[in-house]
């Protein structure tokens, strides 16, 4: 199937720097990331950034992403491990909270909202929280004896997909029963058809594990059923 991605450009053309630039006056060097709706913003912002003392920094993904600057769910590696913070321009805290929250990123996150312009940083109180949510998911697997590997036939899941007979055989191992659920779309309501399923293993997007409450069962990772830890 031939597919063809369009970018949506949020229609503004400027970003209002003044709360953000008061937030990060405790920092030298900036990570500058973002969606893609808000890139074409990102070099106006880097410059106003400059002009205002800062050394911007705008990396460039390595993993899904193609923009310079740009996030994703599964991809944040353009956040610069070099810089004293990052700054993200977006709405919501979808991504600042996974980036945040990951061992690897281990920098001060700040959030403008790009069409206000106001700006809030991740508190230490929700990163805490988001991260306690993730280890009850895997407590729970842990547990369960019936499990359920979630296998969705969208493009660009390869990666996750290419590891189902590992983690079916690796949890069997483990004295797990084990079945292999194949679909397009993964819906949480229709996985409740399966009730003696007491845990799932998702191998679509890793951050729908985020949405652990949907699933009404604990559901990890493909990397997480996988870890010996």
């Amino acid at each position: 199937m031939k597919l063809l991605f369009i970018n949506a450009k949020a229609k503004l053309n400027d970003i209002d720097l003044a709360e953000a630039i008061k937030a990060i006056k405790n920092y030298k060097t900036i990570s500058l990331i973002s969606t893609v709706q808000f890139l074409h913003l990102l070099d106006k912002t880097k410059a106003k950034l400059e002009a205002a003392g800062y050394k911007v920094l705008i990396g460039m993904p390595k993993v899904h992403a193609i923009n310079k600057g740009q996030v994703l769910g599964c991809d944040v590696s353009a956040i610069a491990e070099k810089a004293d913070c990052v700054l993200y321009i977006g709405t919501g805290k979808f991504h600042p909270l996974g980036i945040a929250a990951s061992s690897a990123a281990n920098l001060p996150m700040f959030c403008v909202e790009p069409f206000s312009g106001s700006v809030e940083r991740v508190s230490a109180q929700e990163i805490r929280k988001f991260q306690l949510k993730q280890q009850a998911r895997i407590v729970g697997f842990k547990a369960a004896k019936k499990v359920g590997i979630l296998v969705t036939l969208k493009p660009g899941q390869h990666e996750m997909q290419g590891h189902v007979e590992r983690i079916k055989e690796k949890l069997e191992k483990e004295g797990k029963q084990v079945f292999v659920f194949i679909g397009d779309t993964i819906n949480p309501s229709e996985l409740e058809n399966f009730p003696q399923i007491e845990a799932w293993v998702n191998t679509a997007c890793p951050r729908m594990v985020d949405d652990q409450e949907l699933y009404k069962k604990p559901i990890v990772n493909a990397s997480e059923a996988l870890s010996d830890s």
